[in-house]
């Protein structure tokens, strides 16, 4: 009996030995991610050489070299099976542009109308217009395009209302403003730079939300859409009123490109554990250049893309030193986040480490800046997603924070029914969507998000050294850990 307790209290000891060293370690190495690293980085890869770092192009192909060599440089692997640090994958870029004839009245694409929504070149052969929600339709129309009011700038959920209620054979929804100028400048990114999609995806005819501006159609407006613009407005129509014919081309051409995601692998030191992985994201290409202005893009995503390099770097001292985390680390800048998430998505498609042996993702996107909300606060990051799908990664992260960085965590966009939808706009969703616990970290929208003046002069390298560290601590946490992360019920 004496010599079992004497056996538990050593067993105990070791293990408090043990626990107290990973915790040093831990330490220990976070100080190789750095601000003054942080900055020596992004000052190359914002730079105007780098063209900002469009997907296809020089700029994001630049980057993908530069990212190459320093993984290497840290002593990172390749991932399992593969040969080379990248994952290249095929996209087809779609030119925005084309004519329309509105009842024979020619319409100039950004002039007179935009349009978001069709992924190829799509031609529309003088289908006919209906106001408001149709209930039948002509037997000999199959296809028609919907017209309605737009008022102010609430268009995705009007459009999905819209598009929700319609008939079958809806082709295309047209949207009348008299405020035209407010509402190309608010979409004007989303719907005059090009598109793109993944070449694997075998995309049909979509239905595409055509703004139109209605002094461009003179006289047509007040016989055509009476109902529309009239006092007294009634919410449903009690039976379709065909109103005109609408013809034309949208999309120019299309470009097939090649694209990559970055894998820098650092295997695990347990020889069971090892076998399952921690993914940490970030995404490396930006907007590029439009009108010869370029996009540098210091913070969306420059600033998580360089905390990746400073996270390989301390986990891989780790590593050299013996002390490296039990299981496996994938640390991957991905590309086609800014044409909609289209690296992520194409990785969890073609996972390299099976998504069953996939445990997590944290993805870190703009963590250099402070918004509106936070005014002279730097103390502070969103924290989005962690507790959707695990409350194991949400206690990891918060245990991280509460012993190592103490930053405000908000989680003000912590919701699927946040209304900026942020849940669902950053690489973190393809792996939620695949039932991996996933959180986003995210310092919110300024006022040079997706603008030329996104720079690096105006990154605070103290808050995003603070916030990798947070990174750093949870990955470190989860990755040794005596389970993965468990997935809600």
């Amino acid at each position: 009996m004496y010599l079992r307790n004497l056996t538990g209290l050593a067993a105990l000891f070791c293990l408090g030995i043990s626990a107290n060293a990973q915790v040093d370690n831990a330490t220990k190495y976070s100080t190789y991610i750095d601000s003054a690293d942080l900055r020596k980085h992004l000052e190359v890869l914002a730079s105007d050489q780098y063209e900002g770092r469009e997907t296809g192009k020089k700029g994001q192909k630049m980057t993908e070299t530069y990212l190459k060599k320093e993984f290497a440089a840290s002593g990172c692997s390749f991932a399992p099976g593969m040969t080379t640090f990248e994952q290249t994958f095929d996209v087809i870029e779609v030119t925005p542009g084309g004519k329309l004839q509105f009842d024979g009245t020619a319409l100039v694409f950004k002039t007179d109308f935009i349009y978001f929504g069709a992924k190829t070149k799509q031609d529309i052969s003088a289908l006919p217009l209906y106001t408001k929600e149709a209930t039948a339709l002509k037997k000999d129309e199959s296809e028609y395009i919907l017209v309605h009011k737009l008022e102010g700038l609430e268009i995705r959920d009007l459009v999905t209302n819209l598009k929700k209620d319609a008939p079958k054979g809806l082709s295309a929804v047209v949207l009348l403003t008299s405020e035209y100028e407010t509402v190309f400048e608010y979409l004007e990114h989303y719907t005059t730079t090009k598109n793109m999609r993944l070449a694997e995806q075998q995309t049909g005819v979509e239905v595409p939300t055509i703004i139109i501006r209605t002094d461009a159609l003179k006289n047509t407006i007040p016989k055509a859409f009476s109902s529309l613009f009239s006092a007294k407005k009634s919410r449903k129509l009690r039976k379709i009123k065909k109103v005109g014919m609408l013809s034309g081309t949208l999309n120019e051409k299309e470009e097939k490109l090649t694209s990559s995601n970055v894998l820098a692998f650092i295997p695990g030191s347990d020889p069971v554990l090892s076998k399952e992985v921690l993914v940490i994201t970030a995404h490396y290409d930006h907007i590029g250049i439009d009108n010869g202005v370029v996009y540098n893009g210091a913070d969306d995503d420059g600033t998580g893309t360089v905390a990746l390099l400073e996270l390989a770097q301390a986990f891989m001292m780790a590593k050299k030193d013996g002390n490296g985390p039990k299981r496996s680390i994938l640390i991957m800048p991905v590309s086609g986040e800014e044409k909609g998430l289209l690296g992520s998505s194409y990785y969890t498609s073609h996972p390299i480490i099976p998504l069953e042996n996939t445990i997590a993702d944290l993805n870190i996107d703009m963590i250099g800046r402070d918004d509106i909300a936070h005014p002279n606060v730097s103390n502070y990051i969103y924290i989005i997603g962690s507790n959707m799908l695990s409350d194991d990664l949400h206690n990891a992260n918060e245990k991280a924070n509460r012993e190592h960085t103490n930053l405000l965590l908000d989680y003000k966009f912590n919701s699927t029914t946040d209304p900026n939808k942020f849940y669902y706009r950053s690489d973190h969703y393809n792996f939620a969507k695949n039932n991996i616990p996933s959180v986003f970290y995210f310092s919110g929208v300024h006022d040079d998000y997706h603008q030329p003046t996104d720079d690096v002069e105006k990154i605070n390298f103290n808050k995003v050294e603070t916030v990798a560290r947070l990174v750093y601590f949870t990955a470190w946490n989860l990755a040794n850990a005596e389970k993965r992360p468990a997935v809600n019920h």
